[in-house]
C-alpha cells in the first residue's frame, strides 16, 4: 500500500518519535497528515508545515472517533514513558488509551494500524539473544508491563476484529531530540553526575531515530506487515562505550564506576531519602539489573520479512547527535 494520497492519523506527534515521523511525512510523502494533540499549541509548528491538528487525548473516546474518521492509516506513537509515582498513569495511557484508539480505528475502517511498542514488552531478560519469536512476559515494571498489555490489545483486535495491525518494538532510541538517551546523559555528564555500574560492561541495545522512522513508514505501507510484530534494533554496545562517547563530546575524561553492591546501597539510600522528603521520584528497583544485564535483541525478522536495513550506524548517529547538540547550544 503506497502512503501517497493517504490520510494518516498520528498520535504522539508532539513527542520525540511521533514528531520525527510527522516531519518526515510532511517533508517526503504526498500524504494528508492529521495529528492528535492534547495541547494544540504544541503542534503549531506541524500545522504550519501542513498538518491538520485535532485537539484530543487518548482518554477522550469522542475525540479519537473524530480523529480516526476518514483516515486509512493510524500510527500510534503516544505513550507514557517517564517515571511517574502511579502505576495507574501508565495503565491509563499505554493500555486503556491504546484500547480506545483501537476501537476508534476499527470503527473507522482504517486499512493499517501501526503500534509503536518497545522491546520492553519482553520484560527485562538479563542475558541471551531475544528475537521476535522469544516469549514476552510481565516483570513488575509498570512501563514494561503496560507495553506488554498494549500489545495484547493490538493482537486481540487484529484477530477478533480483523484490524490490519502491525507492531514495532524499538530498543533505546537515541539521536537529535532524544531526551532519555541523548540529552539527559549529556547534561548529567557535564555536571559530573553520571556514573557506571560494574565498569559499564552491561549491554545497551540502541536504534537511531531515523532508522526507526524508516521502519515505521515501511511497516505502514508494506503488504506483508499486518499481523506481525517486529523488533527494531541497530545493534548492541556497552554502557561504557555509549556513555563514553557522550563524555568525549562533553570534554570529560572517563566516567566514575561503582561495584554493583555499592550501587545497590546508593539506590536504597536515595529512595529512602526521597520518601523522607516526600518526593515522588524513585530509582526503579529493576534499574540496576537493566544496567548490568547482557541481552541482545535481533531485528532479523523485519530485515527478512520487510527488507528493512539500518542506514545510520552508531558512529554516524553519534556524529549527527553531537552536531545537533552544537546547533541547539547544548554543547
Amino acid at each position: 500500500m503506497s502512503l501517497q494520497n493517504q490520510r494518516i492519523l498520528l498520535t504522539g506527534a508532539t513527542g520525540f518519535i511521533g514528531g520525527r515521523v510527522a516531519r518526515r511525512l510532511l517533508a517526503e510523502k504526498s500524504t494528508q497528515v492529521r495529528v492528535l494533540a492534547r495541547d494544540p499549541a504544541r503542534a503549531k509548528h506541524l500545522e504550519k508545515s501542513g498538518a491538520e491538528v485535532m485537539e484530543g487525548c487518548l482518554e477522550d473516546v469522542a475525540a479519537l472517533e473524530r480523529a480516526a474518521g476518514g483516515c486509512s492509516i493510524v500510527i500510534h506513537a503516544a505513550a507514557q514513558v517517564s517515571s511517574v509515582p502511579s502505576r495507574e498513569t501508565f495503565v491509563a495511557s499505554n493500555v486503556e488509551g491504546t484500547h480506545n484508539l483501537l476501537r476508534a480505528a476499527s470503527a473507522a475502517g482504517v486499512r493499517r494500524f501501526v503500534h509503536i511498542s518497545s522491546i520492553a514488552a519482553f520484560g527485562l531478560p538479563l542475558s541471551g539473544e531475544i528475537s521476535d519469536h522469544s516469549p514476552r512476559a510481565t516483570c513488575g515494571d509498570p512501563y514494561c508491563d503496560t507495553k506488554y498489555l498494549a500489545e495484547e490489545a493490538v493482537f486481540g483486535f487484529a484477530t477478533e476484529r480483523r484490524l490490519p495491525a502491525v507492531i514495532l518494538r524499538p530498543s533505546s532510541v537515541y539521536g537529535p531530540g532524544s531526551t532519555h538517551w541523548s540529552v539527559i546523559p549529556l547534561k548529567r555528564l557535564k555536571k559530573g553526575k553520571m556514573f557506571l555500574v560494574d565498569g559499564g560492561r552491561g549491554t545497551l541495545n540502541y536504534v537511531y531515530i531515523d532508522n526507526l522512522v524508516d521502519a515505521i513508514l515501511l511497516a505502514a505501507g508494506h503488504e506483508r506487515a499486518p499481523g506481525q510484530a517486529f523488533s527494531v534494533n541497530d545493534g548492541v554496545t556497552t554502557w561504557r562505550d555509549y556513555f563514553g562517547a557522550y563524555a568525549h563530546m562533553a570534554g570529560k575524561i572517563g566516567i566514575p564506576s561503582f561495584p554493583l553492591w555499592v550501587a545497590r546501597l546508593w539506590v536504597r539510600g536515595r529512595n529512602v531519602l526521597a520518601a523522607i522528603r516526600g518526593e515522588t521520584a524513585r530509582v526503579p528497583p529493576n534499574a540496576l539489573a537493566f544496567l548490568v544485564g547482557s541481552p541482545v535483541y535481533r531485528q532479523t525478522h523485519i530485515e527478512q520479512t520487510l527488507g528493512h536495513r539500518s542506514r545510520v550506524d552508531l558512529p554516524e548517529g553519534l556524529r549527527r547527535t553531537e552536531a545537533w547538540f552544537r546547533e541547539t547550544g547544548l554543547l
